[in-house]
């Protein structure tokens, strides 16, 4: 009973602890049930939270989305309107343009219009100023050929006697020229000048034929002159009057070359009988220079002086007045003139020898035929003029071209060259002036005497130029125009009269006075 009663105890007890254990098991069941039910509670919870949450994030979106759907009508309008806007916009835009494109055509237009008013202004100038100086011109050619007119009726009248008529005449061509700028050295209003002018003056103190004449360049322009007759005679002007003082008088001696030394005021002299002369300044010296044959010429340089004969050359020193070295040419001197800084020699058989020193004689054959008889150059125009024997003049332009010049009769004694003005004198007793940049160079008679013109030069100022001619005569004349109009200025007395006028000068031209008011001249 007691083993039943502990088996039922154990069994009981192992009931109990089964029901127990499964009285655990559904507990813990149901507290997971429970757990899971909370757990559940809690989702449902959570999921209600979350789709009432989604219902109010629906109903936003929803709410968002009506005002989106609003917001794009509204910008779809707006846009449309925009749109419309935009187009209205561009439809001004290309309105705007187009009246911009019109503004500028119609500013091109004016802009055109203008420049072609402008080139027909300009053209309509150019036209009146040319035909206003096609007007000048052709007054100008008009009172320039009256002038010419005029200086050959004075010439003319100068030389029937009538010298009133002639300088009133001389005068209207020198207003006329210096007026309408014409060249005071053509030919007849020069010569119309120089004649009514009267500027030239004779004297005769030799009485054999003067050679040559050298200035003193002094404040009382001194000059002396020498003559084939033996006589060196020292001269100056006063008041109008030549007064001489006689160096040296002896018919032995033949003088043909004089020269000044205006620093030491002493005269140097030679004769073709081979004598050479220092006079002044306390020397009074004579030289006898021989194998070298007769004198013709000396160059005076520094120390000493050269002098060239017709066969040989000798220098001479001026510091003890001695011969020092003498030398003789394989040639015949017959010319004697200077080719720029040195002395040229022309033989009889056409060549020409420069002396560059002592030492130094270049020679050279002449292109063309004939005797030199003179010759000159010019550094600054560079042109050369050599005179010849048969009256003709060989002038040889810049580039070289020789052209032969006639307006002398006679052996041509002497040529200077001042820029472009060529002086010429003759046995024909002439001094022409040509003008050598003229187109056409002819001759113009400055000087005329009843002698062989043998030389000539000017004074310091290239105011007066100073002949020289076989039968002893100085012949003085002014060749400055200024000092000649003021000449002739001084000379008329009168008006012309209106007849006078009309007849020489026109009835077209305004009559004028030439005194009584400010000349011109």
């Amino acid at each position: 009973m007691n083993i039943y009663g502990k088996i039922s105890t154990l069994i009981a007890a192992c009931v109990a602890l089964i029901m127990g254990a499964g009285l655990v098991t559904i507990y813990l069941k149901y507290a997971a049930e429970v757990e899971k039910t909370q757990q559940l509670k809690d989702r449902i919870a959570i999921l209600s939270q979350q789709e009432k949450r989604s219902a109010v994030m629906q109903r936003v979106n929803e709410q968002m989305e009506e005002i989106a759907n609003q917001e794009r009508r509204i910008s779809d309008e707006q846009r449309i309107e925009a749109e419309k806007q935009t187009a209205v916009a561009e439809q001004m835009r290309q309105n705007a343009e187009e009246e911009r494109q019109n503004a500028l055509e119609a500013e091109q237009r004016a802009v055109e219009a203008s420049k072609v008013a402008k080139s027909e202004r300009i053209i309509a100038e150019q036209q009146r100023a040319e035909a206003e100086y096609q007007k000048r011109v052709a007054d100008t050619l008009s009172y320039i050929t009256l002038a010419r007119q005029l200086g050959d009726v004075s010439i003319k009248n100068s030389e029937s006697g009538n010298q009133e008529l002639a300088q009133l005449l001389a005068y209207a061509s020198q207003l006329f020229t210096i007026r309408y700028n014409g060249d005071v050295y053509a030919s007849p209003v020069y010569q119309s000048l120089f004649i009514a002018s009267q500027s030239q003056q004779q004297w005769t103190p030799h009485r054999g034929a003067v050679y040559d004449l050298a200035f003193f360049f002094d404040k009382d322009n001194h000059f002396v002159t020498c003559s084939n007759y033996g006589e060196l005679i020292k001269h100056n002007i006063k008041n109008g009057n030549l007064v001489s003082e006689v160096l040296i008088n002896n018919s032995a001696y033949d003088f043909r070359d004089a020269h000044i030394d205006r620093e030491k005021g002493i005269v140097y002299a030679i004769s073709r009988t081979g004598h050479f002369f220092i006079l002044g300044n306390g020397h009074n010296k004579v030289l006898s220079v021989n194998d070298i044959g007769v004198l013709q010429k000396m160059e005076v340089a520094d120390k000493q002086v050269l002098l060239i004969g017709e066969q040989g050359i000798a220098q001479v020193s001026t510091e003890n007045g001695s011969i020092t070295r003498t030398r003789p040419f394989s040639f015949k001197s017959v010319t004697i003139c200077r080719a720029d800084d040195s002395p040229c020699i022309f033989d009889g058989n056409g060549r020409m020898h420069i002396v560059k020193s002592f030492d130094q004689i270049e020679s050279k054959k002449l292109p063309f035929k004939g005797q030199v008889t003179a010759y000159a150059s010019s550094k600054s125009s560079q042109i050369k003029a050599y005179g010849m024997s048969d009256g003709s003049i060989y002038y040889v332009n810049p580039r070289g071209q020789i052209q032969k010049l006639m307006g002398h009769r006679s052996r041509i004694s002497k040529i200077k060259i001042i820029n472009w003005r060529i002086y010429s004198s003759s046995y024909d007793g002439k001094v022409n002036l040509w003008l050598a940049d003229q187109a056409k160079i002819e001759p113009m008679t400055i000087i005329t005497t009843n002698g062989w013109i043998l030389n000539f030069t000017f004074d310091e100022k290239k105011e007066n130029i100073w002949c020289v001619d076989q039968k002893g005569t100085l012949t003085e004349s002014f060749i400055s125009v200024p000092i000649m109009r003021q000449m002739l200025k001084k000379k008329v007395k009168r008006n012309l009269t209106r007849e006078e006028w009309n007849y020489y000068i026109g009835r077209n031209i305004p009559y004028e006075p030439f005194i009584g008011k400010e000349a011109q001249l």
